[in-house]
């Protein structure tokens, strides 16, 4: 950001309402994202239209896939935008309707025709975060110069901690819809849940169309997709700190994208009942919460690279603390999803920001989406994830997490942060 722009965004009547706008947005996204939990809600919902644990690796791996193949393409297209707005306005409204049309399938079709409705659950899913991989990139644009820099660990960190504080409501009232079958009959009690997340993120448009995005004032440093492809593969080649950052990134990757198969080892391999699904959506989002201060205050006051380190080691030990529970009982299981909530929420401060600050303003969307496009491959985990526990054990699933998790701590440690000198920037 340049001094003008930097100028703009930290005047007190625009950082005002930008920081407004943004956390409208971002609490409402939140509480819309607890009410459609990839690693609860999710699973559950699946294990009641088909038993196999395949589709729920199919829904994660079109999530990633969903998230991350767009970014490179469009980091491509808003370098060139002055404004970039309009384009998360759009596609805001595209994920709210997605969770209507599930709702609506899910009320309709869920007890004559499962097939059909994990079908339409598939692809509108897969569009709602093929959008979610647009956005990502548009967002991390138009919020680093909305929220200036030295601003931004507290304003994430309020924002997550309100919206996580909201979303462990939402666990409660997951556990409370599910719990009784006379009060809420199936379907209707996911149909229900699936409109909550609707509404909420039509709450989320409100707050991004708040916000004044300032105008960008850099120029596009290539012409070509071809270029800018071109351009991503040499960053990786020649920065070493972004390799690690990568591999740190990637391997915390894999237990997030395991983390959907925890409530399916609960529900059939520990024994609990389908509401205690709520309570670990709650014990998630507990996580969250209360990591957000912590992290937000380690981000600004320390460095992002401290928040990346503690993020690795949180979720290693909720991979070991979901392995006691076959010793101990369920128990510790309310641990594990805190845990997981707490290392998703340092995943979003942390790396998002250490991002922000290794890159240039005219490389930051490329630096944004090359973190992502990288990670590409490892969509397929979930795939394998769900093919390997019909011939394997969850457990196995679970001592293969502690041993990734294990080796993220290690290449967290040598990241190197971006204040501390030129070799921790995203180019050199």
């Amino acid at each position: 950001m340049d001094t003008e722009q930097r100028k703009a965004a930290a005047r007190p009547d625009d950082y005002r309402r930008n920081f407004t706008g943004g956390m409208i947005h971002g609490v409402f996204f939140q509480l819309s994202e607890a009410f459609s939990n990839i690693n609860t809600v999710l699973p559950s919902f699946i294990a009641t239209l088909t038993g196999s644990t395949v589709i729920i690796g199919v829904l994660v791996v079109a999530q990633r896939l969903g998230e991350v193949v767009p970014q490179m393409f469009t980091a491509h297209l808003v370098e060139a935008r002055r404004y970039e707005k309009p384009i998360l306005m759009w596609i805001i409204t595209m994920r709210w309707v997605s969770w209507a049309l599930i709702a609506a399938v899910t009320a309709l079709f869920a007890i004559d025709h499962p097939e059909l409705v994990l079908f339409l659950l598939v692809g509108l899913f897969a569009a709602f975060s093929m959008a979610g991989g647009v956005g990502a990139v548009v967002y991390a644009d138009v919020f680093a110069k909305a929220i200036p820099t030295e601003r931004r660990g507290r304003f994430i960190g309020w924002k997550q901690l309100i919206g996580y504080t909201l979303a462990i409501g939402a666990g409660w009232v997951v556990a409370w819809i599910l719990s009784d079958p006379d009060r809420i009959p199936y379907p209707y009690n996911y149909a229900l849940i699936f409109t909550f997340a609707a509404v909420f993120l039509m709450i989320a448009f409100i707050g991004i169309a708040i916000v004044k995005e300032p105008p960008s004032t850099h120029k596009r440093q290539v012409t070509t997709f071809s270029d800018t492809l071109k351009r991503a593969a040499h960053l990786t080649v020649i920065n070493p700190n972004f390799r690690w950052l990568i591999t740190a990134r990637g391997l915390t990757a894999i237990l997030i994208m395991s983390a959907p198969f925890f409530v399916v080892y609960a529900l059939e391999d520990i024994g609990v009942r389908q509401a205690s699904v709520g309570f670990y959506l709650a014990a998630q989002m507990t996580g969250a919460a209360l990591s957000n201060l912590l992290w937000g205050y380690l981000g600004d006051r320390y460095g992002n690279r401290v928040v990346i380190v503690g993020t690795s080691i949180a979720g290693f030990t909720a991979a070991i603390s979901a392995l006691a529970a076959l010793v101990l009982g369920p128990l510790p299981l309310y641990l594990t999803f805190f845990l997981i909530g707490t290392t998703i929420s340092g995943l979003r401060l942390g790396y998002s920001n250490i991002i922000l600050e290794m890159s240039p303003d005219h490389l930051r969307a490329t630096c944004v989406a090359l973190l992502g496009t990288l990670l590409a491959p490892l969509a397929l985990v979930p795939l394998v994830i769900g093919i390997a526990v019909t011939w394997i054990p969850l457990s196995a699933i679970l001592v293969m997490d502690a041993i990734v998790m294990a080796g993220a701590v290690v290449a967290s440690l040598v990241v190197r942060d971006p204040r501390n000198g030129a070799d921790g920037a995203c180019i050199t």
